[in-house]
């Protein structure tokens, strides 16, 4: 009786234990910690209280996520969840790296959360590969130092296109020695001098090929060449991101306009209270075709991943509209779920604070993200021909048709 009774004890413990198991899955966001850590363990906290059966272990990576991600593969220690951008995702997707969402998510709750030119971002190949989580406009608003303005004499008022931002930028140069617009000429994770075509209305590929060396794209090159050899723009545009630059310059006094998404004020505002202070934010101006660009960051499954549905359901989670709209309020992203626009809580209503009322104009434009063109095949040879082409072209070293017309050869043998 006693034997039956230690039998009957120990299975019972066992039963117990096997109950407590849980699977763990590691989730890997890219240059977020330590700013927002207490977000992002937020997150995690409440997605494992409703699911209890799963916990998530986090890690932050920086520039070398991509050659982490694949050398964890190599290993067979592949995280779960990774936060890749518009290009890490689809060169991940084209060394057959990932799971398609869909084989994890419907399609219509997919549909149904998402805004569905966002999804599009991660349709590659007529499938999708990632959960949109936070996106970025690159227009989005404009935010100017209004002393440097008025020392220039220039009217903001005055400021409705890309055209005008180029002549007060002119203007503020010769006025104030001081910088005005610094437009995005190189980029090393993309082709970013693109988008002045895409925002021109001019197309950049048809039918899966290249086409942006007509004059009409080889005259809008020549229009920034030209603003860089006057120094109307800095050749460091060369050396820096856009996004980097501009946040030291203009926190510096020594740049006019910031345009694109309001994150860049939290910097301004950590670094230089003053300049801050002198912040306003009005709509940007637009070129020609009178549209937005930007993109979005994904949450990515690897074909790796030893658990896939409970990654699919953590990525859901991160990025659903409660967690982006939360998201939002930590940091000023543009929120890529439907309903995030209709959200009071993103509303500047009477706030005079720069942050807020740039947060309250961009919060709904998740519905206006593109970024204008698919990423190709052989993404990182390709951008960075187009990239150092585009150098040739400011440096004086081909002519801006020359330059186009090289980058489009390269991209239309390359990218296939």
């Amino acid at each position: 009786m006693l034997k039956k009774l230690a039998f009957v004890g120990l299975s019972l413990l066992a039963s117990s234990a096997f109950a407590q198991q849980k699977t763990q899955i590691e989730f890997w966001s890219w240059y977020l910690s330590p700013k927002f850590d207490d977000f992002i363990k937020g997150v995690i906290s409440d997605f494992e209280k409703a699911n209890p059966t799963i916990t998530v272990k986090w890690q932050d990576k920086g520039a070398t996520i991509e050659r982490d991600f694949q050398a964890t593969i190599a290993l067979g220690q592949a995280p779960d969840v990774v936060n890749f951008w518009n290009d890490s995702t689809a060169a991940a997707v084209q060394a057959n790296l990932l799971v398609p969402i869909t084989d994890l998510t419907p399609l219509a709750t997919l549909n149904k959360a998402y805004w569905p030119n966002v999804l599009n971002i991660f349709k590659i190949e007529g499938k999708y590969y990632g959960y949109p989580w936070y996106g970025y406009v690159d227009q989005g608003v404009m935010m100017y130092n209004t002393e440097l303005l008025r020392k220039a004499g220039v009217s903001v008022s005055k400021i409705k296109t890309l055209d005008d931002l180029i002549e007060a930028s002119k203007t503020v140069k010769a006025k104030t020695g001081s910088y005005g617009w610094l437009p995005p000429i190189k980029d090393p994770n993309g082709a970013s001098f693109l988008n002045w075509f895409y925002l021109d209305g001019l197309p950049i590929t048809q039918s899966g090929k290249a086409v942006f060396n007509s004059p009409a794209h080889a005259a809008v090159l020549q229009k920034y060449v030209d603003l860089m050899k006057a120094d109307v723009i800095p050749q460091d545009l060369l050396r820096k991101e856009a996004f980097q630059l501009t946040n030291e310059l203009y926190s510096q006094g020594k740049a006019t306009f910031i345009v694109g998404g309001p994150q860049s004020l939290t910097r301004v505002k950590d670094s230089n209270a003053d300049i801050y202070s002198k912040t306003k934010v009005v709509g940007a101006p637009l070129g020609k075709a009178k549209v937005q660009s930007g993109g979005a960051f994904s949450l990515v499954i690897p074909r790796a991943s030893k658990h896939p549905k409970e990654a699919a359901l953590f990525a859901q989670f991160m990025s659903n509209n409660t967690n982006q709209v939360k998201f939002a309020k930590v940091v000023p992203i543009v929120p890529t779920t439907k309903g995030a626009e209709r959200d009071a809580s993103l509303k500047a209503t009477g706030s005079k604070d720069p942050i807020a009322i740039a947060t309250g104009k961009v919060a709904g434009t998740g519905k206006l993200i593109n970024p204008g063109f698919a990423a190709p095949k052989n993404t990182d040879a390709v951008y960075k021909n187009f990239n150092d082409n585009i150098e040739a072209a400011f440096l004086g070293k081909k002519s801006a048709q020359q330059a186009l017309s090289d980058a489009v050869t390269f991209w239309n043998e390359n990218a296939k």
